[in-house]
């Protein structure tokens, strides 16, 4: 069996032998069925929270495409870790319990292809759109003029489609890999995952699901990435350069401010995303030894996953518009009461009293210089209500 069609499948043989029969039961229980839930709850609630932001309004950009389908597909990647690593995992511990025995034995089987085939989609889709999504900052940030014409809300979709079918279709082949057979043993409940005619198959087995695989999922989307970070990088410290040696007293805009913390943003996903990958590129690889490798790919799927979690954490840290965003959408936790307007005027012993009783309310980030402006606004406005409606008395 490929190397690759381990790094969801704990019940499937490295080479002979079974993962759970080479003493690393424990091991998988570790890192799949402690590590990964955690990071998994951790991450699912932060990309929540980033799905929340990026899908407001005011997060409308090209780049913002690609940001949404890599939040989607991250947490997507999350719950297929949970659901094809981290239960079996804990199953594996104890055999002879009978809600154990029946996962492991009955639900498991007919749940792993399905869930294989969507997170192997999810992978393609995520890996890629941050090739898109790099590529597109390398644009704006290296070729403005370019930009203009080529990064658009049309040409963002279109690329978004084209890898999201291109990954499903890529991806059939592994549902025809895999086949579920009642246990040899002829016992009840019991059925176990075998590899096909078509999973033995020399075109599958190795060019497929090895060569491809290493290919297309790591060696030309990591040798990319680390090509197009390179220039981003270079040409933002060229930028800046050439700003603190000009003698002109021009300040760069709130838009190329934006542009460049956006891209130091996605310089820093794409450095999480490189360490976190490249020990799944070293898996494909059985010069690791057999003992080694299968404790190898409990710790490359656990990367794997926290790849999926940590990103929230970047925009928070980095990314001044997206704190900005979020904090404006869970501003009614850091609101405070504000004296209303009140307006007073006396006119011939008539006292005119309150003409709002509403209480207003600002965010902290409000209550500035301008609060006492608007506040004077408002007593004047009031004031010549008051002043008209004494007139008409």
């Amino acid at each position: 069996m490929p190397v690759s069609e381990l790094n969801l499948k704990v019940n499937i043989s490295v080479g002979n032998e079974y993962l759970q029969d080479n003493g690393q039961t424990q091991l998988m229980f570790v890192f799949w069925g402690i590590i990964i839930p955690i990071i998994g709850v951790i991450g699912f609630i932060g990309n929540l929270l980033t799905i929340i932001v990026l899908f407001r309004i005011e997060m409308k950009s090209t780049t913002m495409y690609f940001l949404r389908v890599l939040v989607v597909t991250d947490t997507g990647i999350i719950i297929g870790c949970i659901l094809g690593l981290s239960i079996i995992s804990i199953t594996q511990l104890y055999p002879q319990n009978p809600e154990m025995h029946y996962f492991t034995h009955v639900i498991y089987p007919y749940m792993y292809t399905p869930v294989n085939y969507i997170v192997m989609t999810l992978q393609f889709i995520n890996v890629w759109v941050t090739v898109a999504v790099s590529i597109e900052r390398y644009i704006a940030i290296c070729h403005p003029f370019k930009a203009v014409h080529v990064c658009n809300k049309r040409n963002a979709f279109i690329l978004i489609g084209s890898i999201s079918f291109i990954a499903i279709v890529y991806n059939i082949p592994r549902c025809f890999a895999i086949s579920v057979t009642p246990c040899i043993e002829n016992t009840i409940d019991c059925f176990t995952i075998v590899t096909t005619i078509f999973g033995k198959t020399e075109g599958y087995e190795q060019y497929y699901a090895v060569y491809a695989y290493m290919v297309i999922i790591y060696i030309i989307p990591l040798v990319l990435l680390g090509i197009l970070n390179t220039l981003l990088i270079i040409e933002l410290m060229r930028m800046r350069r050439r700003r603190s040696e000009s003698t002109s007293t021009i300040l760069p805009t709130p838009k190329e401010n934006s542009e460049t913390n956006m891209s130091i943003v996605l310089f820093l996903i794409v450095v999480v995303f490189i360490l976190c990958q490249t020990p799944g590129l070293v898996a494909q690889f059985w010069f690791l030894g057999q003992n080694v490798l299968t404790k190898w790919i409990c710790v490359s799927n656990t990367l794997f996953e926290l790849n999926s979690s940590v990103n929230f954490l970047i925009y928070t840290a980095v990314g001044r518009k997206f704190r900005k965003v979020l904090f404006k959408t869970f501003k009614f936790l850091c609101k405070r009461p504000v004296n209303p307007c009140k307006a007073m005027c006396s006119h011939s012993g008539t006292q005119m009293k309150t003409f709002s009783t509403r209480t207003a309310y600002y965010s902290d980030d409000e209550l500035d210089g301008t609060c006492t402006l608007k506040s004077a606004r408002c007593l004047l406005i009031k004031d010549d209500d008051a002043r008209d409606v004494l007139e008409r008395q």
